[in-house]
């Protein structure tokens, strides 16, 4: 029985294809098992032909190492890219950015300015300093009238405004009413004129407390700039809290020859230039005493203005940068 079913194998292995059948690696593993257990089975001649047209085993491991590595290589392939096709995208996309890229336009030149232009321009950063200098200046409050002269002029005005028609008629009027008023009127002004002044001052020191020292100083800086780029007078803001510039060796010798009395009936003019033709005649070591006045005024100046201000003084500043 076996050896019929061995037969009957035998003939069904003649009509496979065995070559097409062990192409692919899991049919040509199940295609040797059968082989050799048929082999061992029927030990026939009738198989000879059959195995001699089967391929070897190196073929066989051939193929299997063909088919493996193909799959194994596409598949690495999928999931790694190569580092060349990375920098290929890389120079692709650099390429399009450069492409995109739009060169800088280039800055125009300015135009320059007619006369006229700049003559505005002046006058607009004039407008803008004098703006800047008044805040910094400070306003100091308004004063009642303190002359008498003034006060009959106001009082007077308001009755000839009545009767003129226009402020400058009724101006004239009021002035030529001043020489006729009595003199009780005038002493009745005069106690006014005296209670405005009285209040002025009250009303001044407390304005001028409500600012720190530093303020008023930089107020009058401010004042002293605004009376040389305009034509109004900015008087300067009285403190007492204000620290004195220090004093040269001159202005001490100067005022030494002047406290003495020598130069009484002398005009201002005559006694500047007398006094300062005696500086001029005298020795250095003469002068030594007038200079070392002038080192303790620095120091105490120096002292003060750190004190007072809060702040080191211009010159020590500058030096210390």
């Amino acid at each position: 029985m076996p050896l019929n079913l061995a037969r009957r194998g035998g003939g069904l292995l003649r009509n496979l294809h065995l070559s097409d059948a062990f192409s692919r690696p899991i049919r040509v593993a199940v295609a040797q098992s059968h082989v050799r257990r048929i082999s061992l089975i029927t030990r026939g001649q009738s198989l000879r032909p059959i195995s001699r047209v089967l391929p070897s085993t190196s073929v066989f491991s051939q193929r299997l190492l063909k088919t493996y590595a193909t799959t194994s290589d596409s598949k690495s392939e999928k999931a790694n890219p190569t580092k060349s096709t990375k920098g290929g995208t890389k120079k692709t996309k650099k390429a399009k950015k450069s492409s995109t890229t739009k060169p800088k336009p280039k800055p125009k030149p300015r135009k320059q300015l007619t006369e006229k232009q700049k003559e505005a321009k002046k006058a607009r950063e004039l407008r803008d300093q004098i703006k800047a200098l008044k805040a910094t200046a400070l306003e100091a409050p308004k004063k009642l009238p303190e002359r008498v002269s003034n006060l009959i002029i106001i009082e007077k005005l308001q009755e000839t405004m009545k009767t003129h028609k226009t402020p400058q008629e009724a101006f004239k009027a009021a002035s030529e009413l001043t020489k006729t008023i009595s003199e009780e009127e005038r002493e009745r002004l005069t106690a006014v004129a005296e209670s405005n002044r009285n209040s002025n001052e009250s009303t001044y020191d407390q304005w001028i407390k409500s600012h720190t020292p530093l303020q008023i100083k930089e107020a009058n800086l401010a004042r002293n700039k605004l009376t040389r780029l305009t034509s109004k007078r900015y008087p300067l803001l009285r403190d007492e809290r204000l620290v004195k510039r220090p004093s040269s060796s001159y202005v001490f010798f100067y005022l030494e020859r002047t406290g003495q009395g020598d130069f009484k009936h002398m005009a201002v003019k005559d006694i500047s230039a007398r006094v300062a033709e005696e500086w001029n005649g005298l020795t250095d070591s003469e002068k030594e005493k007038y200079h070392k006045l002038q080192l303790a005024d620095t120091e105490r100046y120096l002292r003060e203005y750190q004190e007072v201000y809060g702040e080191e003084p211009p010159k020590t500043r500058k030096s210390s940068e």
